[in-house]
């Protein structure tokens, strides 16, 4: 099974982390409690991993299957805390390395200190303990803990008739993992609060397959906006990740009915093509690409066929799931794009958001992962994604409904 090494190396870092740090814990817990309270949290740690490893093919329009991605999380915050809270023990072994070979190398008679120190033993401790307890905090509040992102956006040529038109953005819903009907339920009450004008999803409504957003079908259909919903495709909506092959019956029925639900719950899915949208006789442009990203994303996207007749004396705001797309194509494109809407980040679903600040690991891929860019005189927003992915929480980058008021640039 290739589960097995994977287990093996947890394991180890499961050993190496037990033994720097009992002599610490025994100075505050029974000696015989601890080894017992910690290798049995071990023991389940590694049956959940082994329960997601057999069901992982496994799917069904049931959302209790979908307590996996808990399950997985809880694996993943309680190894990625040993194996942060491992580096200061690994630093103090090579310090006692470093000793014992100077003094098996010196003439001098005095005997090394080889013991651990009490500073770095106590750091594993402390790293990995507020590593683990913010991540767990991010499952019990942060996933859920949806959050309006307001943004006023300045286009040149933005008819005045339709100054302050309001666009509720939202973004990579992810159903597969979303695991509360009544969760999804209340950001569309937050969406609809804001009566908007329009309503754009910019892709990623399932992690793979079209039955994980059955159970949320009735949801989605009570979206309400004055000037329709629209939407695009995202990389994971395509299904590349299943191991099906394109051309198999399997993916062309799954994509098929994928499509069929988008049109089910009220999106108009825009795929490599446009729509005028019309308030008050005045008009602008939404195209809408498939997914197209950098590497080895699949590049399903094609702008040109997208501009295809969109009349450029209006202005044309575009949708696409991927913000590299902005720099790789659409920045060097001289079609008259005024406002790109993207999503996929996540904002890593961890970082810091803060008035006046924000960062997350993410900025390291991605230039433009959350908010409002401006590149060589056009514009992008990304939305941070309103569902999850991997981890099932979310750590100061919050789950995103943005609330866009597009303004005439004067």
């Amino acid at each position: 099974m290739k589960i097995l090494p994977i287990i093996l190396f947890l394991f180890v870092i499961d050993l190496y982390f037990y033994l720097g740090t009992i002599s610490t814990i025994r100075t505050f817990v029974n000696n015989s409690i601890y080894p017992v309270f910690y290798w049995l949290i071990s023991a389940l740690i590694y049956a959940a991993m082994l329960y997601v490893f057999l069901n992982y093919e496994k799917r069904t329009p049931s959302i209790r299957f979908n307590d996996s991605i808990v399950y997985s999380s809880l694996v993943f915050i309680v190894f990625i805390a040993k194996f942060i809270g491992i580096l200061p023990l690994i630093i103090d072994d090579v310090i006692r390395i470093f000793k014992y070979l100077t003094s098996f190398f010196s003439n001098s008679n005095q005997q090394s200190d080889l013991g651990r120190l009490n500073f770095l033993k106590n750091s594993a401790l402390i790293i990995s303990g507020t590593l683990f307890s913010t991540l767990l905090y991010g499952m019990i509040w942060g996933r859920y803990n949806f959050k309006k992102n307001y943004q006023e956006i300045f286009i040149r040529d933005w008819p005045l008739g339709l100054d302050n038109y309001k666009i509720i953005h939202i973004s990579d819903l992810h159903l597969g993992g979303f695991n509360n009907v009544g969760k999804l339920e209340e950001a569309i009450e937050m969406i609809n609060s804001e009566s908007p004008d329009l309503v754009v999803f910019t892709g990623d409504l399932v992690n793979n397959y079209y039955d994980e957003a059955v159970p949320y079908i009735d949801a989605l259909k009570k979206i309400k906006s004055k000037d329709g919903k629209l939407s695009i495709l995202g990389n994971h909506d395509y299904a590349d990740y299943t191991g099906m092959k394109r051309d198999s019956a399997e993916w062309k029925t799954n994509f098929r009915k994928l499509l069929k639900l988008e049109k089910e719950v009220g999106f108009d899915l825009l795929l490599n093509e446009s729509r005028v949208v019309s308030n008050k006789k005045k008009m602008f442009n939404i195209v809408g690409v498939e997914n197209w990203g950098a590497g080895r994303f699949n590049k399903d996207g094609d702008l040109d066929i997208a501009m295809r007749g969109v009349d450029d004396s209006i202005p044309t705001i575009l949708l696409s799931h991927d913000p590299s797309h902005f720099r790789e194509v659409v920045s060097k494109s001289d079609y008259k794009i005024d406002l790109q809407l993207s999503g996929h980040t996540h904002g890593m679903q961890f970082g810091v958001e803060i008035p006046g600040f924000k960062w997350s690991p993410v900025k390291y891929r991605y230039k433009e992962w959350a908010g409002l860019y401006e590149h060589e005189g056009k514009q992008i927003y990304v939305n941070r994604g309103l569902g999850h992915l991997g981890y099932a929480g979310r750590v100061g980058i919050m789950p995103d409904i943005s609330v866009l008021n597009i303004k005439a640039k004067i």
